[in-house]
């Protein structure tokens, strides 16, 4: 069984190499890169679920969205834990 998540991700570029930065502060802040929007929301997905897999082996709550306001969302559906 697993249950859906939904995430606010908050874009920018770094000014030094032009690539797209992808962040989800509510998963402390996971981040990753890309040179278009859509790389870097593949590549900070793949983050997230990383982060959150490490959380269940730890025994730890996979943190509830909060965010509710206008933006970019990233849906993860993340397997219940055993």
């Amino acid at each position: 069984m697993s249950q859906e998540f939904e995430y606010k991700i908050e874009y920018s570029t770094d000014k030094e190499t032009g690539q797209i930065v992808a962040v989800i502060p509510e998963l402390n802040h996971v981040s990753s890169c890309g040179d278009t929007f859509a790389e870097a929301e593949a590549q900070v997905k793949e983050a997230a679920m990383c982060y959150i897999e490490t959380l269940q082996e730890d025994n730890k709550p996979v943190p509830n969205p909060s965010f509710h306001t206008e933006g970019t969302y990233l849906k993860l559906l993340v397997p219940k834990f055993a």
